[in-house]
């Protein structure tokens, strides 16, 4: 009984509210909602959340989040960047030829971000008032490094990094892993097993990729310079992160060398209970036997496709007069679904909902990573038609743990391979099999993504920053990193033991060939 009194302090560490800062600049919903998630799990576990919401584009609003938000007003020439992104890189989504065409305005985007960050740092009273505020731990995104830049000049010493998307790329600068581009496809998709051709394709667009990252950290090493010509170097400042959040589910990612700050978030975003269909969508899933439903995320969207492909979709769509198909379209003036009885179109769906009824077939799906995860807790079978980016590895994830069928956007300029692939999806069942053998999985894991997140950061708090989980090689030379100077030289002493033994063999042969040959005269 008289240990009773210390049964408290076992539990002291979780019960010590920490406060934290997160950076969330507002310029693409999936990347606001996933920091808000990631927000709304520490203030669950009773912390303190302020979020710092600089906004890029209008159009993105913040979400919903029990967290305390610092919203800053646009930026001088954030319209530019808005224009970008609505009028440039969308409109190209579903007709860009390489990827090289969704960089045109990349300068002036880099310019947006640039002044974006300048105006933040300048918002009068704001770096005094998050300075009074003590925070204990901020978190951002790796890919901006405003962020980062920041974190130091308001004197957080514990900061973590964030990925929306699943370990790309880029996320070897700031995780400083092997890079594994022999077996691990980059953003521009590809399967484990690479031919030379995909091996040589993931190497360019690494390096292509640390190139650019180089380039666009010029102009913040500039504008940190000015409030002190000492300030630490922005890439190093991002290597000096204690924590590295990725969204990657590794159950169904490509398996990966990594260390030990990085860790698996994925489906951190999805929702722990999907909420029971209203009266109006209960009753169009009772419509037929089968339903189905088709939706290709907020960034590329259905109006933009060309007519060819809606055309064939709308065709498709007809030859299965048994299911339903619920189109997410944002142009109802369009009247998509004129003509096509078994066709219901809308502007908004509860997506999450809908996918985790069993009355729903098939997801047919950009295979975005929140979709992709909310479908793979649901249980539902995928048919992804990715488009750009990390949607391409997306795919091949499905692929590869057997969720669903894959075809390229370009498939959709005749209906044969839309109406085989659904027929594939719905008529055979070992996707659906295998789809709830992963849901079950999932949801049986040791540990939730969300206890996962909330017990480091807390950890992080207490003990950070986490100095001891910078490992040493990223200070490395390329050739001492792979050991080419060890090779090198091995193969140099090797070849001159070799060169050695052929000479002294060759005198040693002469020598019993010349006195075989006197003792014969």
């Amino acid at each position: 009984m008289r240990a009773l009194p210390l049964l408290p302090l076992l539990f002291l560490p979780y019960a010590v509210a920490f406060k934290f800062l997160a950076y969330s600049p507002r310029f693409a919903s999936s990347h606001v909602n996933f920091i808000a998630k990631l927000a709304d799990s520490l203030v669950e576990r009773g912390h303190e959340v302020v979020i710092l919401s600089p906004i890029m584009d209008r159009s993105v609003k913040m979400g919903s989040t029990n967290a305390s938000i610092i919203s800053l007003p646009i930026c001088s020439n954030c319209d530019r960047f808005e224009r970008i992104m609505n009028d440039v890189l969308v409109s190209k989504l579903w007709t860009y030829k390489n990827m090289f065409d969704l960089f045109e305005g990349m300068e002036e985007s880099l310019n947006a971000w640039t002044n974006r960050c300048n105006e933040t740092l300048h918002y009068p009273g704001l770096i005094e008032r998050l300075r009074n505020e003590k925070f204990d731990v901020a978190f951002g995104e790796s890919a901006n490094s405003c962020f980062v830049g920041l974190v130091h000049l308001l004197g957080i010493e514990k900061y973590a990094l964030t990925d929306s998307v699943a370990i790309n790329d880029l996320s070897y600068s700031f995780s400083h892993t092997p890079t594994n581009l022999a077996y691990v496809p980059g953003f521009m998709g590809g399967s484990e097993v690479m031919s030379f051709t995909q091996r040589f394709s993931n190497v360019l667009m690494y390096t292509m990729g640390k190139l650019t990252r180089q380039w666009s950290l010029k102009p913040f090493r500039q504008l940190f310079q000015v409030f002190d010509e000492n300030f630490p170097d922005i890439e190093e400042l991002s290597a000096l992160n204690s924590l590295y959040f990725v969204n990657s589910e590794p159950l169904l990612d490509f398996p990966k060398i990594t260390s030990a700050r990085v860790i698996d978030i994925g489906g951190i975003v999805v929702s722990n209970g999907a909420k029971s269909l209203n009266e109006t969508w209960s009753s169009i899933l009772d419509l037929r036997p089968r339903s189905i439903l088709i939706s290709f995320g907020s960034f590329a969207k259905s109006h933009l496709m060309p007519e060819l492909y809606k055309k064939n979709i709308r065709e498709v769509i007809k030859k299965f007069p048994d299911v339903t198909f619920i189109w997410k379209y944002e142009k109802p003036e369009h009247k998509i679904s004129e003509g096509v009885d078994n066709l219901i179109e809308t502007t908004w769906m509860p997506q999450n909902d809908l996918i985790n009824d069993p009355r729903l077939s098939a997801f047919i799906t950009h295979c975005g990573q929140g979709s992709t995860s909310e479908a793979s807790y649901a249980g539902i079978p995928l048919l992804v038609i990715p488009i750009a980016i990390d949607q391409l590895r997306n795919a091949e994830q499905i692929k590869r743990n057997g969720l669903g069928v894959a075809l390229n956007r370009d498939d959709l300029a005749t209906a044969e391979p839309l109406e085989k692939a659904i027929k594939e999806i719905l008529d055979n069942p070992v996707y659906s099999e295998k789809a709830k053998s992963v849901r079950k999985m999932l949801l049986e894991r040791p540990f939730t993504m969300k206890e996962i997140f909330v017990r480091n950061m807390e950890f992080l708090a207490l003990h950070g920053p986490l100095r001891q989980l910078d490992h040493y090689g990223r200070h490395l030379s390329f050739a001492q990193y792979y050991l080419l100077d060890i090779i090198t030289v091995s193969l140099f002493v090797v070849l001159s033991i070799i060169v050695i033994l052929f000479f002294v063999s060759r005198r040693i042969f002469r020598a019993v060939f010349s006195l075989v040959k006197q003792k014969a005269d």
